[in-house]
Order: C-alpha cells, then sequence, then structure tokens
C-alpha cells in the first residue's frame, strides 16, 4: 500500500509539481494562435460572415407565409347601388334612387397562405455576391491576425533563448572569476600581488555577479512575455525545445534584392477585396434603377357570418386561390439613386489612392526589412569574430598566468572583454533572427 501511495504521489508530482510545458517554436505559434483573443474574435467575424451568406442566399428560395384575419364590423361597409341600373330595378321607386345595400356579414374569418419566388433582382444578385466577397474578406482578416501573432511570438521565444544563453555563459564566467578571485586572495597573502589588484578583481566579480542577477531577472521576464504572447494566464515555466543557432540563418541570401509581390501581402490582399466590396456597393446602389420581378401566389378561404359561431360551418368555407408576376419599376425616387450612385463611386476612387500608398509603403517597408536584415548579418559576422578572438585572448592568457608571465588582473580583464564579445555576439544573433523574421513579414512569405 505504501508503495501505491508513493507511486501515486510522484505522479501528481509530475502532472501538477513542475508547471513546465516544452514548446518548439512552431508549436508556441500554433498554441498561440489556437489561444488568441484577436484570432478567436476574427474567426466568430468570419463566422458571422458566413452566416451572412447563407441569409443572403436564402432570400433566393421561396418565401411562404401564412395569415389569419378575424374582422368584427361595427359597421357594415355598403355599396351604392342606384335603381334602374344594373341588377336593381324596382319599380315602386323612381329611377335613380339610391340604394345603400349591405354585401359583407359583420362576422369575417380570412385565412390565407401567401408565397412569392424572386425572379429577378438585381440588388438581391449583387447582396450574394457580396456576401461572398465580405466572407473572403474576413477570413483575410483571420489570416493577418495570426501573421502578427507569429511575429510576436518569435521576437519573444527568441528573446527567451538568448537571455538564457547568456545567463548560462554568464554563470561559466562567474565560475571562472570565482575561481581567479580565490587565487587572488591566495597570492596577495603571500605579497605577490598588490591589495589594488586584489580590489579590482573583486570589483569585477562584483559586476558580474550583479549583471548575472540582472539577466535571470530578464530571463524571468521574457518568460512572462512569452507567456503574454501565447495567451498563457498562469506563472507555469516555458521549456523551449529549439536552441539558438546560426543555423537558423541558413536560408538567408542578402546580395540578391527580390522584388516584392503585392499580392503576397495579406495587407495587399485585404485591400483588393475591400475594393471589390466598394463595386458591390456601387452596384448595388445602382440595382434601385432595375426593375424587379417576383412571381406571386395565394390561397384562402372568407367565411362570413352574422354570428360568430356559425363562422365554423362547412358550407361557408369557400377556397380561393391566384398565381401571377409583380413587375416593380422604379420610376422616379427624387434623384436618390444618383447621389448614392456618385458616393460610391468616390469611396472607390478614394480606395485607388490608398493602393498606391499602400503600395509605397510596402516598397518602403522591404528596403527597411533588407538593411536592418543586411546590418544584422554583418554585425553577426564581426560579434562572431569578437567572441573567436576573446576565447584564443582568454585561453592564452589562462596558459601564461599558470606560468607567471601574466598577473590574475590582466586574467580578469580578459574574462570581462569575453563577457562583453558573448553578450554582443549573442545579441547580434537575436538582431540577425529577428531581422529575418520581419523581412519576411514584409516580403509577405512569413508562414
Amino acid at each position: 500500500m505504501k508503495h501505491i501511495h508513493a507511486a501515486l504521489a510522484l505522479l501528481f508530482l509530475n502532472f501538477t509539481g513542475t508547471g513546465q510545458t516544452k514548446y518548439s517554436l512552431k508549436e508556441a505559434i500554433d498554441y498561440a494562435t489556437a489561444n488568441s483573443y484577436t484570432v478567436k474574435s476574427l474567426e466568430i467575424d468570419h463566422r458571422l460572415a458566413t452566416a451572412q451568406k447563407g441569409e443572403q442566399t436564402a432570400k433566393a428560395l421561396p418565401q411562404i407565409n401564412g395569415n389569419v384575419d378575424y374582422l368584427h364590423y361595427q359597421q357594415i361597409q355598403k355599396n351604392i347601388l342606384e335603381n334602374g341600373v344594373g341588377l336593381v330595378n324596382r319599380t315602386d321607386i323612381p329611377k335613380g334612387t339610391v340604394i345603400p345595400t349591405q354585401l359583407g356579414l359583420p362576422n369575417q374569418l380570412i385565412p390565407t397562405v401567401t408565397g412569392s419566388q424572386v425572379i429577378f433582382d438585381q440588388s438581391y444578385f449583387t447582396s450574394i455576391h457580396a456576401a461572398k466577397v465580405y466572407q473572403d474578406l474576413s477570413e483575410k482578416n483571420v489570416t493577418r491576425s495570426k501573421i502578427d501573432v507569429a511575429v510576436a511570438v518569435t521576437r519573444a521565444y527568441y528573446a527567451v533563448l538568448v537571455n538564457q544563453e547568456q545567463l548560462k555563459y554568464l554563470d561559466a564566467n562567474l565560475a571562472r572569476l570565482d575561481s581567479s578571485y580565490a587565487q587572488a586572495k591566495a597570492q596577495y597573502a603571500e605579497g605577490i600581488i598588490r591589495i589594488i589588484d586584489l580590489d579590482r578583481i573583486e570589483v569585477s566579480y562584483n559586476n558580474l555577479k550583479e549583471e548575472r542577477n540582472r539577466i535571470s531577472r530578464m530571463v524571468d521576464l521574457s518568460q512572462s512575455l512569452l507567456r503574454f504572447q501565447m495567451s498563457i494566464s498562469d506563472r507555469s515555466t516555458l521549456v523551449l525545445t529549439d536552441s539558438l543557432s546560426e543555423s537558423l540563418l541558413q536560408d538567408v541570401s542578402v546580395t540578391a534584392v527580390e522584388k516584392v509581390s503585392y499580392i503576397n501581402r495579406v495587407e495587399y490582399s485585404i485591400l483588393e477585396t475591400q475594393t471589390l466590396l466598394r463595386k458591390m456597393d456601387t452596384r448595388n446602389a445602382q440595382a434601385s434603377r432595375y426593375p424587379r420581378l417576383s412571381a406571386i401566389g395565394l390561397i384562402g378561404y372568407n367565411p362570413g357570418a352574422s354570428q360568430f359561431a356559425n363562422l365554423s360551418q362547412s358550407n361557408r368555407w369557400i377556397q380561393y386561390s391566384y398565381l401571377g408576376l409583380r413587375l416593380q419599376v422604379p420610376i422616379f425616387n427624387g434623384l436618390l439613386a444618383k447621389y448614392k450612385v456618385q458616393q460610391k463611386h468616390l469611396e472607390e476612387d478614394r480606395i485607388k489612392l490608398y493602393r498606391g500608398q499602400l503600395e509605397r509603403s510596402i516598397d518602403l517597408e522591404v528596403d527597411q526589412a533588407l538593411n536592418n536584415l543586411q546590418n544584422s548579418m554583418e554585425s553577426l559576422k564581426t560579434q562572431r569574430r569578437n567572441l573567436q578572438l576573446a576565447e584564443k585572448n582568454l585561453k592564452l592568457f589562462k596558459a601564461e598566468s599558470s606560468e607567471g608571465l601574466v598577473t590574475n588582473l590582466e586574467v580578469t580583464v580578459a574574462e570581462a572583454d569575453l563577457k562583453q564579445a558573448q553578450t554582443n555576439y549573442y545579441n547580434a544573433l537575436y538582431n540577425a533572427l529577428v531581422s529575418k523574421t520581419e523581412y519576411q513579414k514584409a516580403m509577405g512569405t512569413l508562414q
């Protein structure tokens, strides 16, 4: 029984005690897009657009309605007849005498079923097309939001990796400097070095510890930022399975300048769809000038009785029906259609102007992104070489120090140079990775 309890406790700790979740960059992006508030909201908009499209399509189906009217006449309408005209030809009164005649009964029950079917309606056809275009627009908005999420998560993910690598190297540097400090204290006790040399090493050691604490807090902060970008609400530690390496930049080419294809940019694609929507709005405004043709039909009964209870008698229920066509022709609407169409044309002109502005903006964004990528790749190359030199110099100084050719202070300076070179290298690597992502976004090739 004790073994069972121990196993259950260990299982519980594995699921709840570690609080860690592993993510590659792709998994982090997938998780973020699946849980992003903005993406979810836009996906709801997309489903709404799909439902609106269905609503417009439903208008093409027959529209059938049932109605039941009950009428009780307080004063029954009378028809005016004249004696000697038509069916009335009485001899007891003069010809032309007005004779009010009641034909209806005070209680009328009118059940009917009416139906209509659109045959031709230009505004309806335009609305159907516009609903499809709006559905496409909402889908592109979702795509744009996912791209923004991917860029934000990528930046935060690489920031965590950079800070973790810096922390790892700082720990190694701190261990080396701690050893140097202990050795310097022994040398000072033997009178080999001066107190000022020992103090300078201690200053370097204290600064390095402070730097290590600062980077440790930066790791926590970058983890918090990544959790925020991924829409993770708890404080669990994220374990990142991707490593920080220059191999992530193997496919980067900064020698050939590519011409951006505007249609690859989701913003441009959205603008194209918005342009099409504006054209649909113009056609819809123009459609008010076109006639509408519909098929109509009705079937019903019109029983009447002087007493309400007699309305249920079957001999009073006589069916009538009709089928027909209804043509509605606009004749004059006070120039309303003219000014509506004029407004829609002006909106089309405005969106054409914005297209040109967007193209120039994309060109500038690509130039800036390429420039940043080229600069960051050159900086990475320089900082890689500086790191190699710093590592080489420290190795030489340590070898000479063991032979008594250089002081511990010189070794400490070399270690400080290595720390700075490491910091510069990983900052340059981070900038190169982010610049690559920004360039892909600018070119419209970020997946």
